[in-house]
């Protein structure tokens, strides 16, 4: 190449260079942190990082590396485990984010977490008020959704235990959503239905959404599956006991995102809920079903601030939440009613920053900082037999944390021996008005030696406090409770006590992980993840989930039992004190390993005879920039969105879909040999290592692995298993998910031990896209933008089976009494609705550019 071939080449370099820049929003163009690299002869693709970088290599030697910073990356230099795009997210079947992260589940659980936590949501790489934000935007206002590890939370100012999900949206996208959906059991006995009506309308700097729900489902009794009668003698109450409560639900969400201050990016959040409930609990004393009625009232008000300053970015969340709940249940023996009404107030704030702190060989050192407060305040009062007791509980907390990365090696700067390396390290301290001072320390390390693998080493120690109820809750006695009492292998009715323990201790927990994430193939869309966990509880929290000898023998104060004879005889259970308990130690280890593979499917092009419909109907909506002659008309389009392979317009916004869809050229359909299905493949295995229980110093541990109870479903499965198979073109889609958990059993002092069986369960979700069955759509316009879905869950009714050592079934283990659903059935109608064409030709001409 000679010299003046090469300045040309440098001179389209720093070209590019700036369009990089001035595409980038704001946020975007300020980031330091270091970005994952590539080099010529090792290419990266796309999905792979938050950066996409190309060298440049001139005659004499020279080297000219153009950055560019993706919209909507997160911050630091942590790739994504996995990334969707559009056609991936639509492969799932999912028509909104909260069914999005349920098809999503095998990939964002963690292992390191309390247990039941929503992984960390992102949106556009920053941080949100609240879930509530962003529940109801349909899937097609996607962009990508990127998948990363536990460590990539602290640099938004959350701990280490959830995996964090960012949701980049598409740039500009308008549609109004109805929904009807309608859920049987095959088995009788059950419905449920749901309405849904939301506007989502974006814009470069603006985000507006507003979703109406209503939902319900009848009551589910036990002479509707079956239930055992416990006692012959007695009147047969199974009508008058509910497995299923009845429910009603109507929901208002709000949320309004706008730039104010000049790059600040604001967002107000807000919503009302009303809920009823009703239940049966058996009979009373003249033979009158007791009924327990419950209803709530609950509003929300959230906020978001997001900037930057020069180098700096930083965020303020705040929520604030009022709740009133009402309960009144029906007396056993007399026609009072018992009445607990309680009233919830909570608020809570968080200001956040992170950036550059200084210069290192590998790059800048980089921190987060965060500074939160958050109050809690329950009002409860109860009425009984005409007695009056209250509950006042309030917790007012204050927090502080530091997180700082420190880039060791990076393959694009001086030092580079390493591969990419980073360290970390990250503390907070908590200050809460009813337990005093907790802390939380960790470390971990971010390393990637080649291309395509990254290896992360994480460690924390945290302390956890009770929660206000668990500390302060009124205490009840409730007769008439169903316990399986394992040391004489049956159930009994007996007085069950609840309530708050204010002797409870903090726990401390030491979790220590080692992960790997792996793409083994550079064509080929597969991803391989292994993590193990240990953790090691002093002091863990918990309730009792059956009644054991080992229990028992710790808390001997807890039990009550009839007297019996002749000794050494076990007495029938008469109560139970179910209040929680701290233990002395808990362990357990994990390992978790899976894989994800996508493959990209090649479309159908439409019919000759649909082509020529369309441009009829094209035509005479006198669309602007008509094709050119000879050139065929692109199809409609679901979904509001541009086809992911057009070239966007000329000034440089994506624009929105024409009525029930429309877009570019035929990359979706095959027209132009473009690739526009998904193949899919998911695979999560969990292997249960250790877990184990010392309740008491000096006394037998509980091994959940080997004997003891865990919970209704008995021990902990030594493997679980989650699979996932996903087809989607031409507008037709089916989804195939599978959950397996193996066998378990719990160990009797009788000698009669349970044996729980291995458990798979199987869904099938079948979908169309009608607004992309292009050559049905020509026919009848009406149809774009709909769709049909079709469930069935737990497609064999598969059930747990338990018994005992003879083979007979226990009173209190019946299949449909520990999966009272089985098999479900549903339908869903969608239809997006989408503004005329003549809107998106004022907004281009309304554009700047247009």
């Amino acid at each position: 190449m000679n010299k003046d071939k090469y300045k040309l080449l440098q001179a389209a370099s720093v070209a590019g260079a700036l369009a990089l820049a001035l595409a980038a929003p704001a946020h975007a163009q300020d980031q330091t942190a270091p970005v994952p690299e590539t080099q010529a002869t090792e290419p990266q693709p796309e999905s792979s990082g938050g950066a996409v970088e190309e060298d440049i290599y001139g005659e004499e030697g020279g080297e000219i590396v153009v950055t560019g910073v993706r919209r909507g990356s997160v911050i630091g230099d942590i790739p994504p485990e996995n990334e969707l795009n559009a056609r991936d997210i639509r492969a799932t079947g999912a028509t909104d984010i909260t069914e999005l992260l349920d098809a999503l589940a095998p990939q964002i659980g963690s292992a390191r977490g309390r247990g039941g936590e929503r992984p960390v949501l992102l949106l556009n790489g920053q941080r949100i008020s609240g879930f509530r934000e962003i529940r109801d935007i349909p899937t097609e206002a996607i962009s990508r959704v990127e998948i990363l590890p536990e460590e990539v939370a602290l640099k938004y100012g959350y701990r280490a235990d959830q995996r964090v999900v960012n949701i980049v949206l598409r740039e500009r996208f308008r549609s109004t959503v109805a929904r009807l959906d309608g859920t049987t059991a095959t088995e009788g006995g059950y419905l449920a239905g749901r309405a849904d009506l939301s506007r989502l309308q974006i814009d470069k700097g603006s985000r507006l959404t507003a979703n109406l729900r209503v939902e319900g489902n009848s009551a589910l009794t036990e002479d509707e599956r079956d239930i055992a009668l416990r006692d012959p003698d007695a009147p047969d109450d199974r009508s008058a006991r509910t497995l299923i409560g009845s429910k009603k639900l109507v929901r208002g969400t709000t949320t309004l995102n706008k730039t104010v201050l000049g790059d600040v990016g604001a967002t107000v959040n807000a919503e009302v809920e009303y809920n009823e409930g009703r239940s049966l609990f058996g009979l009373s004393g003249a033979l009158v079903p007791l009924v327990r009625d419950t209803n709530s009232e609950a509003a929300h008000l959230g906020f978001a601030l997001n900037g930057n300053k020069g180098k700096w970015r930083w965020s303020a969340t705040g929520n604030g939440d009022v709740a009133r709940s009402e309960s009144r249940s029906d007396r056993r023996d007399d026609p009072e009613i018992d009445r607990a009404e309680t009233l919830t107030a909570s608020g809570d704030v968080d200001l956040l920053a992170n950036g550059p702190l200084f210069a290192l060989p590998a790059g800048d050192a980089s921190a987060t900082f965060k500074v939160g407060a958050s109050t809690l305040h329950l009002d409860g009062v109860r009425r009984r037999e005409g007695d009056l007791s209250s509950n006042d509980l309030a917790r007012t907390l204050g927090t502080a944390s530091a997180n700082i990365d420190l880039p060791i090696s990076r393959r694009n700067r001086s030092f580079s021996a390493l591969g990419n390396l980073t360290l970390n390290a990250n503390a907070e301290v908590e200050q809460l008005s009813d337990f005093g001072t907790l802390t939380a320390i960790g470390a971990g390390l971010n390393w990637s030696p080649v291309a395509r693998l990254n290896l992360i080493t994480s460690w924390t120690r945290e302390e956890g406090a009770p929660s206000v109820q668990q500390l302060g809750d009124p205490i009840f006695e409730t007769p008439g409770t169903r316990v399986f009492d394992f040391r004489r292998n049956e159930t009994v009715e007996a007085i069950a006590r609840t309530g708050g323990n204010p002797d409870l201790l903090s726990d401390k927990r030491n979790v220590l992980k080692v992960g790997a994430n792996w793409r083994p193939l550079e064509e080929t869309d597969l991803r391989v993840r292994v993590d193990y966990v240990r953790s090691r509880i002093d002091r863990p929290i918990s309730s009792f989930f059956g009644v054991s000898g080992a229990i028992e023998a710790a808390f001997p104060e807890r039990f009550v039992r009839a007297p019996c004879a002749p000794a050494p005889c076990i007495g029938e259970l008469v109560s139970v004190d179910l209040r929680p308990i701290n233990f002395d130690e808990a362990r357990r280890d994990t390992i978790r390993w899976g894989f994800d593979f996508s493959k990209p499917l090649r479309s159908a092009r439409p019919s000759p005879a649909a082509i020529e419909r369309f441009r009829g109907q094209r035509n005479a909506q006198e669309l602007p920039n008509q094709p050119a002659e000879g050139a065929a008309p692109s199809p409609p389009r679901e979904g509001g969105a541009p086809r992911e392979d057009a070239a966007p317009p000329a000034d440089g916004v994506q624009a929105a879909a024409p009525p029930g869809g429309g877009g570019r050229g035929f990359g979706r359909f095959g027209g132009r040999g473009r690739q526009g299905g998904r193949l899919q493949f998911s695979l999560t295995h969990t292997i249960n290592l250790v877990d184990e229980v010392t309740i008491r110093p000096g006394l037998p541990e509980l091994d959940y692995l080997h004997g003891d109870a865990l919970g209704s479903t008995g021990g902990r499965p030594r493997h679980e298993v989650e699979a996932q198979a996903g087809y989607f073109n031409n507008g037709l889609g089916a989804r195939l998910s599978a959950n397996w958990r193996s066998g378990t059993r719990v160990d009797s002092d009788t000698g009669d031990d349970l044996r729980f069986s291995p458990l798979a369960t199987f869904d099938l979700r079948l979908f169309a896209n009608l607004g992309e069955r292009f050559d049905l759509v020509s026919k009848h316009p009406w149809l774009r933008g709909s769709s049909v879905r079709f469930e069935v869950n737990n497609i064999f009714d598969a059930k747990p089976r338990v018994r005992n050592s003879t083979g007979r079934l226990p009173i209190g283990y019946e299949p449909d009494l520990l999966d009272p659903l089985g098999r479900t059935i549903s339908i869903s109608f969608r239809k997006l609705f989408l503004p005329p064409r003549s809107f998106f030709r004022r907004q281009r001409n309304q554009s700047p550019q247009g």
